[in-house]
């Protein structure tokens, strides 16, 4: 390769490298970064930069195995994809000539692909095309047909409802109606004149929203209200204050109970105890928020058409989500009991219902060290696996255009990743792919241990 290129110039470790400046698309300072699980040491995290989610890349310690306390990244493309690079200072522009790479010490060999000089010292180009992978992307048609497949195989044998407490009652919510379960907001705006079960509203991604205590509009007693369920009913969206949320449950038919004219129940814990099913469309009375909320119409019940339906928690101080199509149900655990020889990640196994399921520990299967457990556990679809987190969030909402698949980040050592969310709010929320969380030894296991009738009886 010969003649003058162009090149922006940043340093690492006191020594100079380079880069081809057409490639180069910005300079920008690193404030907030989302660790990814199970990924090389070298990357320290995604940048959600104006809406894009970027891998980013400690250079000290893809070439020296030592972490950078720099905030200066510089965006270039490789490949057509945006990748930041974490840099120490950024030099400036230079031309230079393209010679053949000279051996460095401790610089890793498969990063550089030529070098010139600079006023008498060296200066390394960066290649970063081994980093980006040849794993092709999945087409977004064809992860939206198999997505329809499931819900088609599904079809109308199974109804999913948000369980939920009010002192105490239980309740169930169908899960068509949730958009999204958030905690009670903290600073809600009294409407004059309103009904006394009308809290006020409250923003929510700059949408104006009415807040309504759920204990009051059924007439309970009062209760400390720790969660809002949002839902959309009749192309309004509104909130529903609640004591807490418990759990997601799905049920087929036969487990939805008559009792009495138009009041259906969900048998809990063996039927220790009941939930009754109400719908947000039968329980607020519209007209009472006729003027607080006037949204609606066709497009807008186009744009629900739109979303993705996700369960959300945390594992440590990482958001993730699994599809809601593949979570059977949400629960909370008491005691496990230990299986001898079992995968560390794998605590023990739970009598659900008379059916036994494997409980994974996802901090210790993704290496998340220091995070928390709660006795929140999710519940995979056709496996006898359950999956503990740190915390439960609940149901997640969001547009098609916001979920982006995981591919950007190809060099994640084990890929357990389905996509990833991008928060109106500039977040990132981590998409696990379940059937990839659990590896073909733990598989083995669960089925030689539990034998193929998936631990019935």
């Amino acid at each position: 390769m010969s003649g003058g290129k162009i090149f922006l110039v940043f340093k690492v470790k006191e020594q100079n490298f380079a880069y081809e400046a057409e490639n180069v698309v910005e300079t920008v300072k690193v404030e907030r970064v989302f660790p990814v699980p199970l990924s090389p040491d070298y990357i320290v995290g995604v940048l959600n930069l104006r809406n894009n989610v970027i891998p980013l890349v400690d250079l000290k310690t893809l070439f020296w195995g030592e972490r950078s306390s720099s905030d200066t990244a510089v965006i270039v493309e490789v490949d057509g994809r945006p990748i930041g690079l974490l840099v120490e200072e950024v030099v400036g522009i230079e031309e230079g000539e393209v010679k053949r790479a000279r051996k460095v010490e401790g610089v890793k060999k498969e990063f550089v692909r030529g070098m010139f000089e600079k006023e008498g010292k060296v200066v390394f180009l960066v290649d970063l095309r081994s980093l980006t992978g040849t794993k092709k992307r999945r087409r977004k048609e064809s992860r939206k047909v198999q997505r329809e497949e499931v819900e088609a195989s599904k079809g109308e044998s199974l109804k999913g409802f948000v369980v939920f407490p009010s002192g105490r009652e239980w309740f169930a919510l169908p899960v068509e109606e949730v958009r999204e379960i958030i905690d009670f907001p903290s600073k809600v705006s009294k409407v004059p004149k309103a009904p006394d079960y009308v809290e006020g509203v409250f923003l929510l991604r700059g949408e104006e929203i009415p807040l309504l205590s759920f204990p009051k509009a059924v007439g309970l007693e009062e209760v400390k209200e720790n969660r809002a369920i949002v839902v959309k009913v009749k192309g309004r969206t509104l909130a529903l204050g609640v004591e807490d949320v418990k759990e997601i449950r799905w049920v087929g038919e036969g487990g939805i109970l008559k009792r009495g004219e138009g009041m259906n129940v969900i048998p809990l814990d063996g039927g220790e105890r009941l939930a009754l099913v109400v719908s947000a469309e039968e329980l607020v009375r519209f007209e009472d928020i006729e003027d607080i909320s006037s949204e609606g119409g066709e497009e807008k019940r186009a744009e629900v058409r739109r979303m993705r339906s996700f369960i959300s928690f945390t594992v440590g101080d990482i958001e993730m989500a699994i599809p809601i199509e593949k979570v059977k149900e949400v629960i909370e655990v008491t005691s496990l009991v230990p299986m001898p020889n079992a995968p560390k990640h794998i605590e023990g196994v739970y009598n659900l219902r008379n059916s036994v399921i494997a409980v994974s520990s996802l901090p210790k299967r993704l290496g998340i060290k220091g995070a928390e457990e709660s006795n929140k556990v999710v519940v995979l679809e056709g496996k006898p696996v359950g999956f503990k987190v740190s915390k439960l969030k609940g149901i997640l909402r969001v547009e098609e255009d916001m979920v982006e698949p995981a591919d950007r980040i190809e060099s994640v050592e084990e890929k357990v990743l389905e996509g990833i969310i991008k928060t109106k709010e500039g977040g990132v929320i981590f998409v696990l792919d379940p059937d990839k969380v659990l590896k073909e030894e733990d598989i083995k296991f669960l089925k030689e241990g539990k034998g193929e009738d998936e631990g019935e009886g």
